[in-house]
């Protein structure tokens, strides 16, 4: 008894598996990263623009990468998760080396990394509005109160985006850049006025401290930095004094955002292939890519061949 291979049956699921792997695999390179503050996030609540000032950008996923010996600018701007004592260590040796660090955050998770550099001030996580000097709604309180400062530097005007303010503990350690117009006010009650209750003051939103040779800045709206409101007024100008600071090499942290599940794999995968694009289309080794086709062709001829012949026996068997 001969066994009848039926070759259709085996082509179809084995072309369905192809057209599938092609198929994910285009969907991952080509869907844009919509995580929020995330540097490839081209979208309204991106960081793409801010990265894309930078000569030289690095996305920071793993502390351990992080050089104490860089005079770069550490970046990290919404975070969502905790530093741990390691990370915060390692930020501290940055510091000391000559880097430059920012922190914008709004409602208290960089506050673990302020406690562990003994930094006498924190994120309040309270909300922030103005009464009068805003844009939109007092929600977007326009900033013009600045300190002199290599940082502040041909900055006259900022817009923040629901920000909270800065607790100063140790004027002595931590100076105030910029504070909110006289009318602002905490808006506990999140209806654009102040109630009873609500103090309406001056507040700092944003304040530098040095570590050893380097600078920790800290700015209570990390939303100012997204596509959607970095090129209102001078909010870019700010970030390009930090990077001027950083010498224009930019460490942007990437491993305490909120991400999506497959975000770190599409990331990877769009790295990779962007590799063998670049090698592919180099000129330099273009005789290397006509040898590798040429060698492809050959082989799935002789496949195909093959394949042919194999149909023919057992059609006559």
């Amino acid at each position: 008894m001969k066994l009848r291979v039926n070759l259709s049956s085996v082509r179809s699921p084995a072309f369905a598996v192809v057209l599938s792997a092609i198929l994910i695999l285009s969907i991952s390179y080509y869907w844009p990263i919509e995580d929020p503050y995330h540097p490839l996030n081209s979208g309204w609540n991106g960081c793409s623009k801010v990265a894309s000032a930078a000569a030289n950008v690095t996305l920071l996923s793993s502390y351990s990468k992080l050089s104490p010996n860089s005079s770069s600018l550490l970046a990290i701007i919404g975070p969502n998760i905790q530093l741990s004592d390691e990370e915060s260590s390692n930020v501290r040796s940055f510091l000391e080396a000559g880097g430059t660090v920012l922190v914008a955050d709004d409602f208290g998770t960089g506050n673990s990394l302020l406690q562990r550099l003994e930094i006498g001030a924190r994120f309040s996580g309270k909300p922030l509005a103005d009464l009068y000097y805003y844009d939109k709604d007092p929600g977007f309180p326009i900033i013009r109160g600045f300190s002199p400062s290599s940082l502040t530097e041909n900055v006259s005007v900022i817009i923040l985006n629901r920000p909270s303010f800065l607790e100063i503990d140790n004027s002595s350690q931590v100076t105030r850049l910029a504070s909110s117009s006289p009318f602002s006010f905490i808006d506990l009650s999140g209806e654009n006025r102040p109630l009873a209750n609500e103090t309406i003051d001056s507040y700092p939103v944003m304040a530098a401290a040095k570590i050893g040779r380097g600078t920790l800045i800290l700015i209570s709206d990390p939303s100012m930095f997204v596509n959607d409101m970095i090129d209102l007024n001078d909010n870019m100008q700010l970030f390009r004094n930090m990077l001027r600071i950083g010498h224009s090499s930019l460490f942007f942290d990437v491993a305490h955002l909120s991400r999506a599940p497959l975000t770190d794999w599409r990331i990877r995968l769009k790295g990779a292939l962007d590799s063998v694009r670049v090698f592919l289309f180099s000129s330099e080794n273009h005789i290397y890519v006509q040898s590798i086709v040429v060698a492809f062709a050959l082989g799935l001829v002789f496949s195909l061949e093959f394949i042919r012949r194999r149909r023919r026996q057992w059609r006559r068997g």
